[in-house]
């Protein structure tokens, strides 16, 4: 088994505080995935940072898959993430405040993938499709934040 790391940074027009709270509530976090790609996202504990724990509906590669998250802030305001407690893949968002008004955001998602063909077609395939989601997400995210910032 080899470690697989997709990160993806990128400017969002809105103060860290907005950015983050979209990140730790689920409620607005939910807002924010790509449809394509996430059917949804159940909350079944808490439903903001820490201690909150969901299930999220992806869909990939033609296929459907669950992962139930746990959720943990390591640095309350800066650093969510969150861990699915199946697989042990963990997402880790963070955000940085670059000016008032501007935030750098880094979602980075780490996994082991399996032995044999399907971990290779995992380390060539996974990650490509990721970033292209990730892009997608903060897009997502850029315009949400925006508008959210807008109502402060």
């Amino acid at each position: 088994m080899s470690t697989i790391t997709v990160t993806v940074s990128s400017t969002v027009e809105a103060p860290a505080a907005v950015v983050y709270n979209i990140l730790a509530d689920y409620d607005h976090h939910r807002r924010i995935l790509p449809p394509k790609y996430f059917s949804g996202l159940d909350v079944t504990e808490g439903g903001v940072g820490a201690g909150t724990r969901f299930t999220l509906h992806a869909m990939s590669f033609g296929g459907k898959t669950q992962m139930h998250m746990a959720v943990t802030e390591p640095e309350p305001g800066a650093v969510l993430v969150e861990r699915d407690v199946n697989t042990g893949l963990v997402t880790t968002f963070t955000v940085k405040p670059i000016s008032p008004t501007e935030s750098q955001v880094t979602f980075e998602t780490v996994w082991q993938s399996q032995p044999g063909l399907k971990g290779l077609i995992d380390r060539y395939t996974t990650p490509f499709f990721m970033r292209m989601v990730y892009r997608e997400e903060m897009k997502i995210l850029n315009d949400y934040a925006r508008q959210q910032g807008s109502h402060q």
